[in-house]
């Protein structure tokens, strides 16, 4: 039976980089979610570079979409990793926020996380071996100005990754990647412009921002056999940069 690798929020930017680093490395065959319509059109790209992509559209947050993904994944193939990868981040100051705009972020964010983490675990757990990376981000140690809900979230999912590594051990590895200021679609929905974006990286001790591959590369390390002792932590992507 063919190994699968999940990847969630794939259809764009470090999403779309991870499942393109694993497609080049043969390992695995694909499941990519995603819940909008684009992951479609990623999933034929990547498939017709000749790797097996099964594709689901799904809402991370709605347990039953998930509990349904985790089905048909599972009559795809045997489930060997998983990456939560999918995300939003909706600005909006802290005293301006409707907490219906909190609670949606947080579930997406966080609970979309736990649930996929959830329903894939146990066949993992049945199968004796298995590895998840969850993305957080440099906003979980710096905060976030007019991302509150984002940061929190963030941040939860640091503490996530440690819980779930501590209680699914020694069978899955559980990690948790922490991207920097990155080249992604997300500063742009908030306005910033290309020129600004790369500025950022004369801040960074390595002089540059980083790519949606800087981010794939690390996952990648982290799924394989060369970080098998290698559990409950994150490791920040941020070329350097001193939270501050």
């Amino acid at each position: 039976m063919r190994e699968v690798a999940v990847v969630t929020g794939a259809g764009q930017g470090i999403g779309r980089a991870i499942c393109e680093r694993l497609a080049r490395d043969k390992r695995f065959a694909l499941a990519m979610i995603e819940r909008s319509a684009q992951g479609e059109k990623t999933a034929s790209e990547i498939r017709s570079q000749g790797a097996e992509v099964l594709y689901i559209q799904c809402d991370v947050s709605d347990e039953t979409q998930v509990c349904s993904a985790a089905e048909e994944v599972a009559n795809f193939g045997a489930v060997r990793c998983v990456v939560n990868n999918a995300g939003i981040y909706p600005r909006a100051k802290a005293l301006e926020m409707d907490f219906s705009d909190w609670l949606e972020v947080i579930k997406v964010n966080l609970g979309g996380t736990f649930l996929v983490s959830r329903s894939f675990a146990p066949l993992m757990l049945e199968a004796g071996e298995g590895a998840i990376v969850n993305l957080s981000s440099g906003r979980a140690a710096l905060g976030a100005v007019n991302g509150s809900h984002y940061s929190a979230s963030k941040g939860g999912i640091i503490s996530l990754t440690r819980s779930l590594a501590a209680e699914w051990a020694p069978t899955i590895r559980v990690n948790a990647v922490m991207p920097g200021v990155t080249d992604t679609a997300q500063p742009r929905e908030a306005g910033v412009t290309d020129e600004e974006l790369y500025a950022r990286g004369e801040r960074i001790p390595l002089g540059r921002i980083g790519q949606p591959e800087d981010i794939a590369n690390t996952v990648a390390f982290l799924l394989s056999d060369d970080a098998k002792y290698i559990t409950g932590q994150t490791i920040a992507v941020n070329g350097g940069a001193i939270p501050r």
